[in-house]
């Protein structure tokens, strides 16, 4: 599916930037100073060196690209979900008196009576059963003996 492709390409991308954040907060700001220099050099210049590293330790920052992976996820399930669900209704609402179905149980039968929410289905030669639509998993159709 071009959902699961997208999803996994969506997931390499975040999962390559987080590391990649991850090594820029990591590394070292500065090469060290040679020991001469940082002798000589006042206690007041380190320490606003050590405050930004310890605001980044706690930003939200870093948490946005999984968040927006994890919304990204649901999105595209529930959509595709939400397409097959449609398709499904679409193929219900088709049923009409005389059409061909397959049931979810593998039996084969020719609707004789539909019920509303049930259907009357003749299997074999006067011998019918009641089935809740629900209960069908293929229409066929007439044209060329291709299935929907």
């Amino acid at each position: 599916m071009n959902f699961k492709k997208l999803f996994l390409m969506l997931s390499v991308c975040g999962s390559l930037v987080c590391a990649a954040e991850a090594t820029v907060e990591n590394a070292p700001a500065a090469a060290p100073a040679p020991a001469a220099a940082q002798t000589a050099a006042p206690a007041a210049e380190n320490a606003p060196a050590a405050q930004p590293k310890a605001q980044q330790q706690g930003s939200w920052k870093g948490m946005i690209v999984p968040i927006l992976l994890i919304v990204g996820m649901i999105f595209l399930f529930s959509r595709a979900n939400k397409k097959q669900q449609r398709q499904r209704q679409e193929m219900l609402d088709k049923i009409v008196k005389g059409s061909k179905v397959l049931l979810q149980s593998g039996v084969y039968g020719k609707v004789v009576e539909d019920r509303g929410n049930d259907l009357l289905i003749e299997i074999a030669e006067n011998v019918r059963v009641l089935v809740v639509k629900a209960g069908i998993a293929n229409v066929e159709t007439e044209d060329n003996g291709e299935k929907k």
